[in-house]
């Protein structure tokens, strides 16, 4: 997943032609620090990686683009049986999304393939927290338990907090997510991002 932050050409010599600026360094391994025209922009690497994943995830399935698949060598995820009725109801749903799942034996089901931005994770941990995702049913706005699905597909593809990421990585990932329609908010409603203004910046240090 952390390769996905780095697809963005070279970094620029001035970061002024940009809004969130050159990057210059992580703080804790989870806050990404930019120059900008006017101070400094401070992203956080994981909410702004599920905004870009997101936007790309949602851009692909509105044009009906079937989302890429991993193969995997077969794996079995094991449920009660609750649980198991409810992904069974849902695997028109997981499939239409880039899983395909085999119902094996009573609760169990053989993952076939996941979707291609997964394919780093452990599918087993990603099915499991679906299915928990699926027990707690749609949170207000949510229109459909795909969204949700998608949702946690982003959550799962995105870096996370404390990955240390090239400067490479850093520069991709803050040129993706100014192309984003919503950048200032991951898709849970998370700020990706604070500007502190050169004026601001003047002021705090009198």
């Amino acid at each position: 997943p952390a390769a996905r932050a780095e697809a963005a050409g070279a970094t620029p010599p001035d970061g002024a032609q940009f809004p969130l600026g050159v990057a210059r360094g992580q703080v804790a391994r989870t806050y990404i620090v930019a120059e900008a025209e006017d101070g400094l922009v401070i992203v956080d690497q994981h909410a702004a990686h599920e905004r870009i994943l997101y936007e790309q995830f949602m851009a692909e399935h509105e044009r009906q683009i079937p989302a890429a698949q991993h193969t995997l060598e077969a794996q079995t995820v094991q449920l009660s049986p609750a649980e198991a009725q409810l992904l069974e109801a849902n695997l028109d749903v997981l499939e239409g999304l880039g899983f395909v799942l085999e119902p094996f034996g009573p609760g169990a089901f053989v993952i076939r393939s996941v979707p291609a931005m997964l394919s780093e994770r452990d599918p087993v941990q990603v099915i499991i927290e679906i299915v928990s995702d699926l027990e707690q049913g749609l949170k207000p706005g949510q229109q459909a338990i795909e969204d949700k699905i998608i949702l946690r597909v982003c959550k799962q593809a995105a870096v996370k907090a404390g990955q240390v990421l090239s400067p490479e990585q850093m520069q991709g990932l803050i040129r993706q997510l100014e192309r984003c329609q919503s950048p200032l908010t991951c898709p849970h409603g998370r700020p990706t991002m604070i500007h502190m203004s050169q004026d601001r910046l003047e002021r705090e240090f009198g």
